[in-house]
């Protein structure tokens, strides 16, 4: 719910303008999903008036998210579930055996270890890009009710490009993953060598590592999320992106800079709770497997 809640706010639109009441009203009346019910327009726009000064990051998400569960079945949250956990699988396999097999080949060259965790990042981010690009593109589009089901999505998208299509957002994917685990695998080694606090609660550490890197990545994805909902051909697509600068720009321009943190609440939530599950899991896991080698 919470990752199909973000998707959803950061497909909303609403112009950069003065009047942050008209904005507000707008973005809540993109939010509208074709199973969601209509609503008077003056019945919104009085929402909008007493929620006007929410027009911020973190707290227009707490305005879009309410109006989105007042106006959508709850049970509509977990569109696109079946290839959100595929999308796992892969991921969880390369992601830290890339980190483990770069920092240690990186240290075997004796690079100065303030590089070596970034570096490391590096590869570990263009790895991950790579095996979940597709399973995010029919992830997103199950979620924002333009595609009825994964299999309607992936035959939409063979059909609009092939293979090509579901490669949608691989360079704004690749963009968001590098940067991604870049600042997350930074913050975790310095964390770890610099606070003995952090280093003995390795949770806390996670939590901490992903939430700052949600935060540094969060125009890149939001961008992202744009990006694959276009569908190759059509020329009706709310959000008609050439690429991730292009996006930044137009997203700027046109709406403002509020736009690229639509979603970041959700997600911050999502990201850093799961990665203080995630960091603790691997280091007690690590750390258990290693005690039983001779």
């Amino acid at each position: 719910p919470l990752d199909t809640m973000k998707t959803r706010l950061q497909y909303s639109k609403a112009p950069a303008t003065r009047n942050v009441r008209q904005s507000m009203w707008d973005a809540m009346q993109d939010l509208e999903l074709p199973d969601a019910p209509k609503k008077r327009e003056a019945v919104v726009r009085q929402k909008a008036r007493r929620i006007g000064f929410w027009n911020k990051p973190i707290l227009s998400d707490i305005a879009g998210a309410v109006d989105l569960l007042k106006r959508t079945r709850f049970i509509s949250l977990y569109s696109g579930l079946l290839p959100a956990m595929l999308a796992v699988v892969p991921t969880a396999i390369v992601y830290m055996p890339t980190y483990e097999f770069a920092k240690s080949s990186l240290q075997s060259f004796h690079i100065h270890k303030e590089f070596i965790a970034p570096m490391a990042g590096l590869a570990t981010g263009i790895v991950c890009a790579t095996v979940r690009v597709p399973s995010s593109v029919l992830k997103s589009r199950v979620q924002l009710g333009l595609a009825s089901s994964s299999l309607d999505a992936l035959q939409q998208a063979l059909k609009a490009g092939g293979i090509r299509e579901l490669y949608a957002g691989f360079f704004a994917t690749l963009a968001l993953d590098v940067v991604t685990a870049i600042v997350q695998f930074t913050v975790i080694d310095l964390g770890s060598r610099s606070s003995p606090w952090l280093a003995g609660s390795p949770a806390a550490l996670g939590f901490f590592a992903s939430a700052l890197a949600t935060t540094a990545s969060e125009p890149i994805d939001v961008v992202r999320t744009r990006i694959m909902s276009r569908i190759r051909g059509r020329n009706d697509a709310r959000f008609l992106y050439n690429g991730l600068f292009h996006g930044f720009s137009q997203a700027l321009r046109t709406e403002g800079l509020t736009a690229l943190y639509r979603g970041l609440l959700p997600r911050l939530v999502l990201k850093s709770f799961g990665g203080a599950i995630w960091y603790s899991s691997y280091v007690h896991s690590k750390s258990f497997f290693l005690s039983l080698s001779p």
